[in-house]
């Protein structure tokens, strides 16, 4: 695996041509867990991937992005969704020109929708150079079999703090009771500040959080992850063979 502590000539004696780039947040996170916890997450799992891929390239982890719907809560940074697209193409270009062949980006905030858009047309406009998508939802349909709650454990709930645990135990503060826990539609975002439809920021149940729920969390996420690629990869074959047929 290389990063941004490689020289040069680390790079040109290599043959990388994939490289990660973890995409995180600035927002805040409840009264229990850190602002910055998006990042934490998406670096975390950015270099467990890479670390499976032979020779990928590990970017620093993009820490500020599309988080409006948090503004409201101090700590919170962000920049416009817009801005976060341009950046995304600028990033997949020069990668492109310096020789690679494929980005993959792992994302963990839901808010940063707009990278979802931007790679479908950059999928298009950079052929044969790819971007892929690993997004935090990547192994929702596994969550069953960990969580008590998979439904409305949007924002800084059991699963997130769960992880947190896992990984950073001493990051996670006392868990403010909410004594609202009939939350609004996730759709609501696009009207309401989550600060302003929730009583702490959390959007879920921490409470439910161990260390043991975030263990397997992190675990079954890099299975789903790997298995993703080779899904893509095996329907790249799959579609090469029919076009040959043609």
């Amino acid at each position: 695996m290389l990063n941004m502590f490689n020289t040069k000539k680390d790079f040109h004696d290599s043959n990388c041509t994939v490289a990660i780039l973890p995409v995180g947040a600035l927002e805040q996170h409840g009264s229990h867990l850190p602002v910055g916890t998006d990042n934490i997450f998406a670096e975390y799992f950015a270099r467990q991937i890479a670390e499976k891929l032979e020779g990928a390239y590990l970017l620093p982890v993009i820490p500020i992005t599309s988080s409006i719907e948090h503004r409201e809560g101090k700590g919170t940074v962000f920049v416009k969704a817009d801005t976060l697209a341009l950046i995304i193409r600028d990033i997949a270009e020069s990668l492109r020109y310096a020789g690679f062949k494929q980005l993959i980006i792992l994302n963990w905030h839901g808010g940063n929708w707009i990278i979802k858009p931007t790679i479908r047309s950059l999928n298009r406009e950079l052929h044969p150079f790819e971007v892929i998508l690993l997004d935090s939802g990547l192994a929702a349909h596994r969550h069953g079999e960990i969580f008590k709650h998979t439904k409305n454990d949007l924002h800084a709930g059991e699963m997130e703090t769960s992880l947190m645990l896992y990984l950073h135990k001493n990051y996670v503060g006392e868990i403010r009771s909410q004594t609202n826990t009939e939350f609004a539609p996730q759709a609501f975002m696009d009207y309401f500040d989550v600060t302003q439809i929730t009583e702490d920021g959390y959007w879920g149940y921490p409470e439910e959080a161990t260390i043991e729920k975030g263990e397997k969390m992190a675990r079954i996420f890099i299975e789903c992850a790997l298995e993703y690629l080779q899904e893509i990869e095996r329907m790249k074959l799959k579609v090469k063979e029919s076009e040959s047929l043609l």
